[in-house]
């Protein structure tokens, strides 16, 4: 006996239902324009701000860096080989993301790796100075002038 639940495949209805998920899945996805902001993490060391941004498939060669007015930009690009593909979901893609540092930050003593897909950016915090003293000098006048 069949149940009355069941995804029948003469049935009418499971027959359209699959050919839209076929269509779903088996459909070209459109490119997506401008870049993808990639996942970070930021955090303090002793003394350093520490920059974690996560972009796969970017070869260090390929993320460029750079510092203006105490914003921070990082911006990579992952590059798939253009051939005739059986079937691609893998494209080109553009990463981008901007952070503004804290007034401390040293950028142009900066350093970066590159790892498993995730560069890492140290950059040294300036050391606080100590503060300064200023002697005071007392004059005295004289009480009858």
């Amino acid at each position: 006996m069949l149940g009355v639940t069941g995804w029948r495949p003469y049935d009418p209805w499971s027959s359209s239902m699959r050919e839209a998920l076929e269509h779903l899945v088996n459909e070209p996805r459109p490119q997506r324009r401008g870049p993808l902001l990639m996942p970070l993490n930021a955090y303090e060391d002793r003394d350093a701000l520490v920059v974690e941004a996560t972009m796969p498939g970017v070869r260090p060669e390929d993320v460029e860096l750079s510092c203006t007015d105490s914003v921070l930009t990082i911006r990579g690009r992952s590059r798939v080989a253009d051939r005739e593909y059986l079937h691609q979901e893998l494209h080109d893609v553009e990463f981008l993301r901007r952070l503004t540092l804290p007034a401390d930050c040293r950028f142009e003593q900066a350093k970066a790796s590159a790892e498993y897909g995730v560069v890492t950016i140290r950059i040294p915090k300036a050391r606080p100075r100590a503060p300064e003293k200023i002697r005071i000098q007392v004059t005295r006048r004289n009480p009858d002038q």
